[in-house]
């Protein structure tokens, strides 16, 4: 088995069943490398994202260790820019950087979180045209 099958097949035990899994899994390990993260947490496509108010379409669980993610109804690259958003909050748990107002809006955490999801999907982008 080559390292790319057994990268599929970790994410794959990392990803809750879902339609939208082709397109996620095909993100991840872009993401992974674009963020510097050598392990990834469970990601979970939802309809909703569970302890919030509807309003939100992700989620960084840290005491689940838990990205949870909603794709139904949105254009994929918006799902993936959210999902890269999570990360990145997670690599800040990771880095013990993650408090509990850190998603607060206009939080330095919550900022880079948006900036570094923007610059992932930048360049997802390009090396992905179509």
């Amino acid at each position: 088995m080559d390292a790319t099958s057994n990268f599929k097949m970790k994410i794959h035990d990392i990803i809750s069943e879902s339609a939208e899994n082709d397109f996620i899994q095909s993100f991840l390990p872009f993401a992974q490398k674009e963020l510097g993260i050598s392990e990834l947490p469970e990601i979970r496509v939802v309809a909703q994202v569970p302890d919030a108010d509807g309003t939100t379409f992700g989620r960084y669980a840290p005491e689940e260790n838990c990205v949870y993610v909603v794709a139904q109804g949105r254009h994929p690259k918006d799902a993936l820019r959210t999902l890269a958003h999570e990360l990145v909050h997670y690599k800040q748990d990771c880095e013990d950087r993650l408090h509990d107002e850190a998603g607060a809006t206009g939080s330095p955490e919550e900022n880079e979180a948006n900036a570094q999801a923007g610059v992932v999907m930048r360049n997802f982008n390009q090396a992905n045209p179509e």
